[in-house]
């Protein structure tokens, strides 16, 4: 071959590679392969071969076609993984971190679009791809984060069985004040209260770069409390007596349901959960300690299903949190002292009350429909820093035909909560405040089984008695900072419990600060609280109060728990009920 044929073959060369490279198919493509409908997969002519893995954030992926990803170079769970290649053939199966998912879609080239899906360990993981013959596997960094809301800021932290570390700076939300986690993951809820009302912000927790946020609504009332379902695609506000049902289908795009009533005894609940399938919210009353559930399957209309008085023997006001165990079957209450029932000294109890399946479904009747908001309008949280869409993409939820009337006692699905179970003390606990279930029994490999509820793993943060004093303290006084410093020290405030249902369990260990909410890693290796630390300062006799997050590592040989602090707390925040911010951790 002469020069100039050289020459021109080269010319060709790179004018091919320029095409591939624009079309997304070459060696450092700067797109992401269209979306295929399928029907064109060859079949597998050999072993697969990953060539690669890109993250492309929580993006919504059209039934085929171009469409554009967010990658950063690590995933969280919730989040779209592209895995290309060769030879996947027409059905592989896919895991991620030892956990199989479900395939998403099919790109171009015969690429595969999964989820990374809940309970998927933090660092390299493995992604592997399987088919009849062969199975090919790479790493992927995955991460996972504890997401803080307080004093009109949302911290975000990342944490794995070993710790936590504070990831960038802290979003500014003012009023910032619950904060739960969407069930896949993917996106942060929070709570936050103004002047002008207040607002249910969503955080993209899959963005590139880090978590920021993407939708902000006006509720229609006050945002007492706030509860998403683990496995389904629901969350729940609760305040002023009334319930507004969310739709989160698309994580970052949450769409509200109209608001309905909540039902004579139990306007004034103090803690809310919804079942794993969305299907039940359970309401704690104070008032009579008792339990209410509701059947909220077809949003936005409920019905009481049942109400189960607890602690049956008992006036006082004493319960303070519930959870339900992640198969959805039990539900776990935690109760005790409170700054309403003393002087009078009660042990904490944990009270189980099991849920199972009815013999038969109810059928439907007519009900007047319930209009979605669906919410095309967004408000830019005041001060907060990061992008906001303009716009809503999510459709509004579409209005049920009609809503379902069932059987005292059973929801439209067949499920019947049961009466209590059984309620046992939990010895040396101090006060209860609030409580967490692992969603299996863990173990020190940092694997979890499902046992059981005998012997299911529960945690509670609780605070000692003399701590309820600081409700008549000015801190900002010499005086009164004295005192709560003699308070501090001794006894430790602080206290996390592990209890179980006969009985068992007890104090796992003290801290040096007051503990309010609490959450665990999906492995049940890492338990995270908000917390709270009086700070002497000797320059003027008074103190500071530090709030900030504990955590410890439950299977340590020895477990030393560690406080970040994180801002300053206000001293008319350090007392009962003790509700010092709020924190949860991605599933």
């Amino acid at each position: 071959m002469n020069r100039d044929s050289a020459g021109r073959w080269r010319t060709l060369f790179c004018a091919a590679s320029g095409i591939l490279v624009l079309t997304g198919f070459g060696c450092a493509g700067v797109g992401f392969p269209d979306v295929s409908d399928g029907h064109d997969l060859s079949t597998a002519f050999g072993p697969p071969v990953i060539s690669r893995i890109r993250d492309a954030g929580a993006v919504r992926l059209p039934q085929s076609g171009a469409w554009k990803g967010e990658p950063d170079g690590v995933a969280g769970p919730g989040e779209l993984l592209v895995i290309e290649g060769d030879n996947f053939g027409r059905l592989p199966t896919v895991s991620i971190g030892g956990r199989a998912t479900s395939i998403v879609a099919r790109t171009d080239g015969g690429g595969i679009v999964a989820r990374v899906p809940t309970g998927v360990p933090a660092g390299d993981v493995p992604v592997v791809v399987s088919q009849p013959k062969g199975r090919v596997q790479k790493s992927f960094p995955i991460r996972r984060f504890a997401v803080v809301a307080h004093g009109g800021q949302v911290y975000f932290l990342k944490v794995d069985r070993s710790g936590a570390q504070l990831v960038g700076k802290s979003l500014p939300v003012t009023g910032a004040r619950l904060v739960r986690i969407s069930g896949d993951g993917a996106a942060a809820y929070v709570i936050a209260s103004r002047p002008d009302g207040d607002y249910l912000l969503a955080i993209d927790l899959c963005a590139a770069g880090g978590p920021r946020p993407a939708l902000e609504k006006k509720l229609p009332h006050h945002g007492a409390l706030l509860t998403t379902a683990m496995d389904a695609s629901i969350a729940a506000v609760v305040g002023d007596g009334e319930i507004t049902l969310v739709q989160t289908r698309d994580p970052r795009a949450p769409a509200l349901f109209e608001p309905i009533d909540l039902p004579m005894g139990a306007k004034a609940p103090r803690a809310i959960e919804l079942s794993p399938d969305g299907k039940l919210l359970a309401v704690l009353v104070g008032e009579g300690n008792r339990l209410v559930a509701l059947d909220v399957e077809s949003p936005p209309h409920s019905h009481v299903v049942t109400s189960v008085d607890l602690l049956p023997d008992q006036k006082l006001p004493l319960v303070r949190d519930l959870a339900f165990s992640s198969d959805g079957e039990t539900l776990w209450v935690v109760s005790g002292d409170n700054e309403k029932s003393l002087p009078a000294l009660q042990p904490t109890r944990l009270t189980a009350v099991r849920i199972l399946a009815g013999s038969e479904p109810t059928a439907p009747i007519a009900s007047a429909p319930a209009a979605a908001t669906g919410g095309t309008g967004v408000t830019s949280p005041t001060g907060a820093s990061g992008a906001i869409a303009s716009t809503s993409s999510a459709p509004a939820p579409s209005r049920p035909a009609a809503a379902a009337a069932s059987p005292p006692g059973t929801t439209r699905s067949g499920a019947r909560l049961l009466s209590l179970w059984r309620t046992q003390s939990v010895p040396g606990a101090a006060a209860p405040l609030h409580i967490a279930v692992a969603r299996g029994q863990p173990l020190a490999s940092g694997t979890t089984i499902r046992m059981p509820p005998d012997k299911a793993a529960v945690f509670v943060t609780s605070v000692s008695n003399a701590m309820f004093k600081l409700a008549d303290l000015k801190l900002e006084t010499s005086a009164g900072a004295k005192v709560a410093l003699n308070l501090w020290h001794p006894p430790q405030p602080g206290m996390l419990v592990r209890a179980d249902i006969n009985g068992g369990g007890g104090p796992m260990f003290t801290t040096a600060e007051l503990p309010s909410a609490v959450d665990l890693t999906p492995d049940s290796q890492l338990l995270m609280t908000t917390s709270a630390r009086v700070v002497p300062v000797p320059s003027t006799g008074g103190v500071v109060v530090d709030f900030g997050v504990t955590w410890a590592p439950i299977f340590a040989s020895t477990i030393t728990p560690t406080f970040l602090a994180l801002d300053k707390l206000e001293p008319a925040e350090l007392k009962p009920p003790f509700h010092l911010g709020d924190i949860r951790i991605q599933p």
